[in-house]
């Protein structure tokens, strides 16, 4: 039990610095291009405070514990919308834009109706997952075609760079990379954590990861946004819950 605490623990730390430096390069290299910061929280840092959510339940559906891969993707929905939105909000009041509330909350809710819709038969098929990753493609391309729309917010862009000591790209790389590759390690040591606690307590796999994995994978994203929301920036700490 210890040693398959020890690991999720370790798994848990990994992933929070692994996602903290994907993070701060990719988000670096897209204030540099002048996205919004609105546009980076939707985008770049959703993308970025997820990768430990994508990297768990990869290694859990490569041994073939799909329960695991599925568990994780919901219950870190519902942290982030629960638990950190709400953190959030009791920091600083957040505002919304008027382009979250128009655009991006429907489109969210739409895409959790169409998993809904996609579960029926109880399988996510490659066809399935097709559908829904050139549904983030379009999305993607589209936020930052709009992006290119919106006025640059020079002043707002400097005060929420996570990492003021990145003069350049090639620093950005690297900590890109070197995020990547402590996410895979770190998912890694958490699946298997993971399994070893439910087969040792004699509860589903499921179970512990709706709970305590799905928390723990969430950490990027709470820190990103409590982070944003002290700073003041409702569009970093909203946009990268909605995305």
């Amino acid at each position: 039990m210890f040693t398959a605490f020890s690991l999720m623990l370790l798994g848990l730390v990994m992933l929070y610095f692994g996602a903290e430096g994907l993070v701060r390069g990719s988000s670096n290299l897209g204030l540099r291009f002048g996205i919004s910061p609105l546009v980076v929280g939707l985008t770049i840092v959703a993308f970025g405070t997820s990768a430990s959510e994508l990297a768990v339940s990869m290694n859990a559906a490569h041994v073939g514990q799909t329960d695991i891969s599925i568990a994780n993707v919901i219950g870190s929905n519902i942290a982030n919308i629960g638990l950190i939105l709400g953190l959030t909000a009791m920091i600083n009041p957040v505002t919304i834009d008027i382009k979250l509330i128009r655009i991006d909350i429907p489109i969210m809710i739409g895409t959790t109706l169409l998993l809904c819709i996609l579960l029926i038969d109880s399988v996510i098929s490659r066809s399935d997952g097709l559908l829904l990753i050139s549904g983030v493609i379009v999305y993607t391309v589209f936020n930052v075609l709009q992006a290119r729309k919106v006025q640059a917010k020079n002043n707002e862009v400097a005060e929420i760079d996570f990492d003021e000591s990145t003069n350049n790209i090639l620093k950005d790389v690297v900590f890109i990379i070197g995020g990547l590759v402590i996410l895979s390690f770190g998912g890694k040591f958490l699946v298997d954590g993971a399994i070893n606690i439910a087969k040792l307590m004699g509860v589903s796999e499921a179970v512990i990861v709706l709970t305590i994995v799905a928390v723990g994978t969430s950490l990027p994203e709470m820190a990103t946004s409590i982070l944003a929301a002290a700073k003041k920036m409702s569009d970093i700490a909203v946009g990268n819950v909605v995305g």
